[in-house]
């Protein structure tokens, strides 16, 4: 579930987890060749949430553009060919083990910036 303030995983009316889109470090989605659609939300305060959906592109248009409206910044996005996303989803593990595993700014996708700098 998405409000204009959060993203929320909701399991049989039960609220899971509560990321503050002004919390978001960033958005690592899959694309071509990669067949998967996934997205991490990265949280560099907490673990990042990984999402597989249908309508991926569309989730992820909604979150960069309340990013954008929270923040007034663009919300970084990041593209890799990958097969999933298991290596750019730093887990709750990582987190206790110092290890974060955010793309480089190689994967950038500055293409998908709703602001431009400057």
């Amino acid at each position: 579930m998405i409000t204009n303030r959060a993203l929320y995983n909701v399991h049989k009316k039960e609220t899971k987890r509560k990321i503050y889109i002004k919390d978001f470090g960033g958005i690592t989605k899959t694309v071509a060749p990669s067949k998967a659609n996934e997205f991490t939300v990265h949280v560099p305060s907490a673990y990042d949430y990984r999402f597989s959906s249908a309508r991926r592109d569309e989730i992820v248009d909604i979150l960069k553009k309340l990013f954008l409206i929270e923040t007034k910044q663009n919300c970084a996005i990041f593209h890799t060919q990958a097969k999933d996303l298991k290596d750019f989803t730093t887990t709750e593990k990582d987190m206790k083990k110092g290890v974060s595993r955010f793309p480089s700014n190689d994967y950038r996708a500055h293409e998908e910036d709703l602001m431009n700098a400057g």
